[in-house]
């Protein structure tokens, strides 16, 4: 239909002024309607978009995954408002990384696992066109297999009919299994596998052991581990494989609980927490906190400091000759330790090792408290006196215990117990829970970057790129229910 056309009246027209008379104020013009609404709409557009890129959420991939997942290991590259904001800080450091290549950590990530496949997948060819911002790879229970366990990649979808047509592609040059859920793609070994994967009534986020584990570790993660210790050892029992690892490790016979591990950001970090939750059956081994490492000289390149390494070498000692590993190690008799009580008192209840000087050739040393100073000394010089050993070493009683170090200069450092590391801020900034832990370690990166910058050439070129860098530290500490195991990288 044509409108008709339309001319307003003359009379709505206003009249020309009188001769000799002023003319009328002028009225301020408004802005137009329509530019207003577009102003409104760009920003409010605008704002629609800053939101949902900072906001995150969504569905993770233990949203999809059955209940009974083994373990899972995460990334999370649209995590929360905070994250993001924390990791453009963090960035914003280094300008001048990530100039190589694309940029595509996913990519990076996953090229190599795919590589390990034979699904005959390609990164760039067949995954990236659809590929979004969660991916994930997963281990569940498989019965009906030789191992026992069935491998599960789980990638999130921004073109589902994309993907299916570039899964169909490479299913129909190998054989593999596909399926969808929630706007996720799970692949494995077989077409049945998938689907019973996908169709799972419970999912492991609705599992309490994990979602209690999630709670513990804190939800802003940018990327997640968890393992189930207790029914992957359970699974490789009943295949008549090994234990995964001995339980003898963490002080009982069988590897049992469950352990996590989140990465998260900071304005000035990057801090990785790891939990254990009862992996031991004869309970949460427990420790003093290390002390020696406070005292140690500001300027050290590296520490590690832990408490009752002697009692730990005494139970590891005595499993080794229950196993028959003992006889193994070939100690000769000639030297006239009492084994294993001996190691008690040569490593004592607390022991710290530090590095000095130079990267290239740095001084090292040991600081040792021990309840028997002399007789460790004295076990000490047994040891030395062995020409097998042949170890270049000075070392020296001091209070509480005794210092050992490859020269005198080392030692004299060593033997001051009041270098101030423990106090220093870079040391607090990088290592969590100083004074609770039982292990803690700590590395002067700034020092180390500075001193590869003054070399020049390359090697300076490269670890300019890293000039923001400060320390990196870690600690152990005991908790009621395990184990608590945090590493930070700080940030100038």
């Amino acid at each position: 239909m044509t409108l008709p056309s339309y001319d307003p009246p003359t009379s709505h027209r206003p009249a020309p002024p009188a001769a000799g008379a002023e003319p009328p104020p002028e009225r301020p013009r408004r802005a137009p309607a329509v530019t207003a609404a577009a102003v409104v709409l760009l920003l409010g557009g605008a704002g629609v978009a800053a939101g949902s890129w900072l906001a995150g959420g969504g569905t993770q991939p233990q949203d999809v995954l059955p209940a009974d997942t083994l373990g899972v290991l995460s990334l999370d590259l649209d995590p929360s408002a905070s994250q993001k904001l924390a990791l453009m800080t963090l960035l914003d450091k280094f300008p001048d990384l990530g100039t190589e290549g694309d940029g595509d950590i996913r990519g990076h990530l996953l090229q190599p696992l795919l590589d390990e496949t034979d699904t005959g997948l390609d990164y760039a060819a067949d995954i990236r066109p659809w590929l979004g911002d969660r991916m994930a790879v997963a281990a569940v229970p498989d019965e009906g297999s030789e191992e026992g366990v069935l491998p599960v990649v789980v990638l999130a979808v921004t073109d589902p009919e994309l993907m299916a047509e570039n899964l169909e592609d490479a299913r129909a040059r190998t054989d593999f299994g596909f399926a969808v859920r929630d706007g996720f793609v799970l692949v494995t070994d077989s077409q049945d596998h998938a689907d019973d994967l996908a169709a799972a009534e419970d999912v492991l986020a609705d599992d309490a052991d994990f979602a209690g584990d999630r709670r513990a570790l804190g939800d802003d993660q940018v990327a997640l581990a968890w393992a189930d210790l207790s029914a992957v050892e359970r699974i490789a029992a009943a295949q008549g494989a090994p234990p995964v690892a001995p339980g003898e490790l963490f002080g009982g016979e069988h590897l049992t609980g469950r352990v996590i591990l989140g990465v998260h950001a900071q304005d000035d970090a990057l801090e990785l927490v790891g939990l254990d939750f009862s992996v031991s059956d004869t309970g949460v081994p427990s420790s003093e906190p290390t002390s020696l490492v406070h005292g140690l000289p500001e300027d050290a390149l590296a520490a590690l400091s832990v408490s009752g390494v002697g009692e730990r070498a005494v139970q590891a000692w005595a499993e080794l000759e229950r196993t028959g590993g003992a006889e193994a190690l070939g100690v000769p008799p000639e030297l006239g330790l009492d084994l294993p009580d001996d190691l008690r008192t040569l490593l004592g209840t607390d022991l710290a090792v530090a590095a000095f000087g130079d990267v290239d050739e740095p001084r090292f040393g040991a600081r040792v408290a021990t309840e028997e100073p002399g007789e460790a000394v004295r076990l000490l010089d047994v040891v030395l006196d062995d020409p097998q050993l042949g170890l270049p070493v000075v070392h020296d009683t001091v209070d509480g215990g005794y210092v050992v170090a490859g020269d005198e200069a080392a030692l004299d450092l060593l033997a001051r117990a009041d270098g101030g590391l423990g106090d220093s801020e870079a040391f607090r900034a990088a290592v969590a829970d100083p004074d609770e832990a039982g292990a803690i370690g700590y590395v002067d990166l700034a020092a180390v970057v500075e001193q590869l910058v003054d070399r020049g050439g390359e090697t300076a070129e490269q670890a300019a790129r890293f000039g923001a860098v400060e320390a990196l530290g870690f600690s152990a500490t005991s908790t009621d229910e395990g184990g608590r195991f945090v590493l930070r990288i700080t940030t100038r």
